[in-house]
């Protein structure tokens, strides 16, 4: 029988994955808008005036969407000078207080993002630019990617995780 945190893990790891998918079609469809724009202005056709600033969203958003997803995968940058040179049992120790350290950063972020987005929902800031998204939903999203972070820095110490992913697994998949 599955626990509530099993259940609450699947629906996070879904989540996730449904982020880094939203992430590669974004990407996707920038190297497809981004030669049709050029076309179209020296066509004189016109332009997609609000590409440049959809792009600046989308990286954005992608950047802190894909965040926990990569940390999830173990993609993420990472040394391993100093948790190769200690034992196995420090390494796991040494992991562990990273994961708790990551936490602690990832809430801290969350409330303060929280509190910005807040402020700027009261005062209905928005940017200037041309394509205008309003500053709230920016610094709101910035809050929940951070939480799902620190969720996800948390659910590192489950040791009979949903999501398995070995040493070997990492790297045989990342890097060069």
């Amino acid at each position: 029988m599955q626990s509530p945190l099993d259940t609450f893990e699947y629906f996070f790891l879904k989540l996730t994955v449904l982020f880094a998918a939203l992430v590669a079609i974004s990407i996707g469809l920038m190297a497809l808008l981004i030669p049709l724009n050029l076309f179209i202005i020296k066509a004189h056709i016109g332009s997609m005036w609000w590409l440049n600033g959809a792009i600046e969203y989308a990286l954005f958003f992608g950047v802190f969407a894909g965040a926990p997803w990569v940390l999830q995968q173990g993609a993420h940058v990472r040394v391993d000078v100093l948790t190769s040179s200690l034992s196995k049992d420090a390494a796991l120790i040494l992991d562990d207080i990273i994961n708790l350290i990551g936490a602690f950063i990832c809430i801290i972020l969350c409330f303060y993002g929280t509190r910005a987005g807040i402020t700027e929902f009261i005062d209905q800031t928005l940017p200037d630019k041309d394509l205008r998204v309003p500053n709230w939903i920016v610094v709101a999203f910035f809050a929940f990617s951070f939480l799902m972070l620190a969720i996800e820095f948390l659910l590192r110490f489950r040791k009979n995780r949903l999501l398995t992913v070995g040493v070997d697994k990492i790297k045989a998949e990342v890097g060069f």
